[in-house]
């Protein structure tokens, strides 16, 4: 008889699979990572895209049909307002910059202001006796006479008393003078206003409010400026 055979017990053990989990934990994690770390980036991105936006509408307003907008110049603050327009077939822009918010200035004005064409010329006549008592007066003054030259107009000076202009060798400018011109007389008043009479406009200062006048004078020109540009193209 045959003997039973016994069971042989293999001695080569079946190799198992190395887990992964470890490995797969490890990179799940990364992912939560650069999706944290993309998700971080966007959102710093659209920050830097949004907040001059936003800063700048939160600092925008309107003053009539004039929109300014509140900006630094180091420590000064000023209200920035831009235009454009044509001359000579060149177009050109203006940026008109206020110390002052325009909605806060209640210097009263009477009267439309009216330029004239850009071939003649606007009298600007001073009384600097007058002014020059006045804190930053001729830096306030002569800004007039920047904003219209900027805007293509021919200025030439003036002074509004006759007989100190004729010892001083001054040229004499009144509202009576050049009836058929553009005059500005910036004279002391008892009350800070803007007058017109025809083409003569007459800026009363009180208590040295020069830089309020001045600023009301190139805003409502402006303004009325537009209003004659919007009614004739209608």
């Amino acid at each position: 008889m045959m003997a039973k055979g016994k069971k042989v017990k293999s001695s080569i053990k079946e190799e198992k699979k190395p887990e992964l989990k470890a490995d797969e934990n490890k990179t799940d994690g990364k992912g939560k990572e650069l999706y944290w770390i993309i998700g971080i980036m966007a959102i710093c991105l659209l920050i830097i895209i949004l907040v001059p936006y936003i800063s700048k509408e939160l600092n925008t307003f309107k003053y009539q049909s004039l929109t300014f907008t509140k900006e630094k110049f180091g420590e000064i603050s000023v209200y920035h307002y831009y235009y454009s327009f044509s001359y000579n077939g060149e177009n050109y822009q203006y940026n008109l910059f206020l110390r002052n918010d325009p909605r806060k200035n209640n210097v009263r004005v009477s009267g439309e202001i009216t330029y004239p064409s850009p071939s003649e010329t606007i009298y600007v006549s001073i009384n600097g006796e007058e002014m020059m008592k006045c804190k930053n007066s001729l830096r306030d003054i002569y800004s007039l006479a920047g904003f219209m030259q900027d805007n293509m107009f021919k200025v030439k000076s003036g002074y509004p008393d006759e007989e100190f202009a004729e010892k001083n060798n001054l040229t004499y400018v009144d509202c009576g003078t050049h009836p058929d011109s553009m005059v500005i007389v910036i004279k002391e008043g008892n009350e800070t206003k803007i007058e017109n009479q025809g083409n003569c406009y007459t800026i009363n200062i009180a208590d040295c409010q020069i830089l309020d006048a001045i600023e009301k004078f190139e805003v409502q020109s402006v303004i009325d400026a537009k209003k004659r540009a919007k009614t004739s193209n209608l």
